[in-house]
């Protein structure tokens, strides 16, 4: 058997977030929400993007 991957695993934490919020089930659906926002912020993090104010995210000019 194969180690789930990183696609297999994020699908699975998706999966759980619908279905904890079909079964009104909010301590399973903050985590899987936490884990949703972690995830895209290390996702812009790694194309270079910085967080600005509030939710704005931006890429840094550089100083000449």
């Amino acid at each position: 058997m194969r180690s789930p991957s990183e696609r297999d695993q994020r699908e699975a934490k998706l999966d759980t977030l619908i279905k904890s919020f079909m079964r009104d089930d909010m301590p399973a659906f903050r985590n899987a929400c936490e884990w949703l926002r972690d995830y895209a912020d290390e996702n812009k993090r790694g194309r270079g993007l910085v967080h600005g104010s509030g939710s704005y995210w931006y890429t840094p000019r550089h100083k000449r």
